[in-house]
């Protein structure tokens, strides 16, 4: 009688054993890429970042030097000089002077 020879199949381990090795490349490749992206990227955000903060530090002063020139330019003492300038007087009689109201809800 002859002898019947069965052959292992080791062809999916092999396959198998492929196919994994071929996702770890595919997954490597993939984390280096985008952790290059994402330094890239965040490298991106903060100079914007810095570039908006310079950005509303110079409005801050721009705001600072307007606020002084409005309480320059409406000073009382500026106003009554520009007022007399023209020809207006003040009138006492229409002058109301109005007090804050107590607490105590009088």
């Amino acid at each position: 009688m002859a002898r019947i020879i069965r052959k292992k199949r080791k062809k999916k381990k092999i396959v198998l054993t492929h196919f994994a090795g071929f996702m770890f490349v595919v997954s490597s490749f993939s984390y280096l890429g985008s952790s290059l992206f994402l330094r890239t990227y965040n490298n991106s955000l903060s100079s914007r970042k810095q570039e908006i903060d310079s950005q509303i530090a110079e409005l801050e002063t721009q705001n600072d030097a307007v606020r002084v020139v409005i309480q320059t330019l409406s000073a009382r003492d500026r106003v009554d000089s520009i007022a007399s300038e023209n020809g207006l007087t003040l009138d006492q009689d229409n002058i109301i002077t109005i007090t804050a109201a107590n607490d105590s809800g009088e």
